[in-house]
């Protein structure tokens, strides 16, 4: 492993012996002194430390520790594909049709890596082959509905709140999937997730529940 100063309170740690998202699992559960929190990104964890109590030999002990991951949670969620603004686009340009783009997508698990850009995003690996390579939008929209559900590159990303983005949209769930006020954030590093096609009239039905 490899660390690097993040400010003077912060570490991030490189090169790790498991997947990011669940090296800081790991830490977080062992309550090492000093450590604030773990934080996982695709392949990095940063420590949010108290620099007078922590140390670092602590952390490099970690993995010979006897541990149990927490079971991860498998969220089902149902996207309307007709909703997603750049659903049809993107299928043309990938050179799938709309049924097979659908299926092809919905047929996926996909693990969350990170969660970060805004409070809840899930950063969503597992997109198949064949959905690959569709670039960021050339200049970003400046509001996205929450729910909407986005592809770029090798990556697929639900965004939970209203906010500036700049990935495709090819769909939208009627769910509720972060409530900052009440600390609801369902979707953690480490879980999976599997998309469930469904029709105009069911997502209206459904608008507002929680994941």
């Amino acid at each position: 492993m490899r660390v690097e100063p993040l400010g003077d309170r912060g570490l991030i740690v490189r090169d790790l012996p498991e997947p990011a998202w669940q090296w800081a699992e790991r830490l977080n559960r062992l309550g090492l002194d000093g450590l604030v929190e773990a934080y996982a990104s695709y392949n990095t964890v940063g420590l949010d430390i108290d620099p007078g109590i922590f140390l670092w030999d602590s952390a490099l002990n970690a993995e010979s520790t006897s541990y149990e991951p927490e079971d991860q949670i498998l969220h089902r969620i149902p996207v309307c594909y007709e909703l997603g603004e750049d659903f049809l686009v993107s299928a043309d340009r990938l050179g799938v049709a709309p049924d097979e783009f659908i299926r092809i997508h919905s047929s996926a698990t996909y693990r969350c890596d990170a969660v970060g850009f805004c409070p809840g995003f899930p950063y969503l690996s597992g997109l198949p082959e064949p959905l690959c390579g569709i670039p960021r939008l050339p200049a970003p929209r400046t509001q996205i509905e929450p729910g909407s559900v986005a592809i770029t590159g090798i990556q697929c990303g639900i965004y939970p709140l209203l906010r500036p983005g700049g990935w495709t949209l090819i769909g939208r769930t009627p769910l509720e999937i972060v409530h900052v006020a009440d600390g609801y954030f369902p979707i953690k590093s480490g879980d999976r997730v599997q998309f469930t096609p469904i029709d105009s009239l069911e997502f209206k039905r459904m608008r507002g529940e929680r994941l």
